[in-house]
């Protein structure tokens, strides 16, 4: 498939894999779409995709990494 977008767009799929791992992220914390705790794991979210990591395994781990440092500092 021929990509037109610049390199720093997401595509239909990126965005699918985001949105799996917000679900996940979310149910696992007990946070609902829209509170502040959702929008701070959507934007650690975006940020760990943009550094690279792709996949959902990758995209969870990292997360739950950060948020866990984060809550214990």
């Amino acid at each position: 498939m021929q990509r037109y977008l610049p390199p720093n767009a997401f595509y239909p799929e990126d965005l699918d894999v985001m949105k799996r791992v917000f679900d996940v992220l979310c149910r696992e914390r007990g946070c609902q779409p829209g509170s502040p705790d959702a929008e701070a794991t959507a934007l650690l979210l975006v940020n760990m995709f943009e550094s690279g990591r792709r996949t959902e395994e990758e995209l969870i781990e990292a997360v739950q990494t950060t948020q866990a440092y984060r809550r214990a500092s």
